[in-house]
């Protein structure tokens, strides 16, 4: 019993020090592109990080390899992040002027426009775990996310309600921004679709 208790205090605390040492690494990754151009290639490199991990692979060196991963992919993921985040101003600036005009056709198309910017954030979310887990044309990058969105609905459904949590639990504590804020959504998201992911290769071949 004593030696199932230390098994899980060492595994335990493996686990913690793996997160935090990540989660580090990602916001001293976003901190050298300058926020702005940091925070697309160093989420890129979670996701490559924590997809190792679901495929059992903890034994190698978190920093050189989340760096190699940010420098790779710097100006490739920068150029197709800019995209995403053109568009979802587009949808957002569009919700806030249809919700300043009066009328029944202006509260539709409130919340189709507010429907819309759901999926965008959902396809969004698949964006960065579709980048790491295939090799893919630029454009396929902007549209297989959202196809691969739209045929997984129970996968939507886990994601809602793991950020939700994640997203509930780091607000009750926010001391724990600086250590698992980027980490532990990414290996929740990496976890699920790795399952889908698999699923459409078997479909494939």
């Amino acid at each position: 019993m004593k030696d199932r208790f230390g098994t899980f205090l060492v595994e335990t605390s493996d686990w913690i020090m793996r997160l935090v040492k990540t989660n580090f690494t990602w916001w001293i990754h976003i901190l050298m592109g300058g926020i702005v151009f940091g925070f697309f290639p160093a989420t890129l490199a979670l996701f490559a990080t924590v997809r190792r991990w679901t495929r059992g692979d903890f034994d190698f060196p978190v920093w050189s390899s989340f760096h190699h991963c940010y420098r790779k992919h710097f100006w490739k993921v920068n150029g197709l992040g800019m995209i995403y985040l053109l568009v979802g101003i587009f949808i957002f600036i569009d919700i806030l002027l249809a919700n300043k005009v009066p009328g029944v056709l202006a509260v539709i198309v409130y919340f189709f426009l507010s429907f819309l910017f759901l999926i965008y954030l959902l396809s969004f979310t698949y964006f960065f775990s579709v980048y790491v887990h295939f090799q893919l044309p630029f454009k396929e990058y902007l549209k297989q996310p959202f196809i691969i969105m739209l045929i997984s609905f129970k996968q939507n459904v886990l994601i809602l309600i793991g950020i939700t949590l994640i997203g509930y639990f780091i607000y009750q504590m926010p001391g724990l921004i600086p250590f698992l804020s980027g980490v532990l959504p990414a290996y929740w998201i990496m976890n699920i679709l790795m399952k889908q992911f698999n699923k459409l290769a078997v479909a494939d071949s």
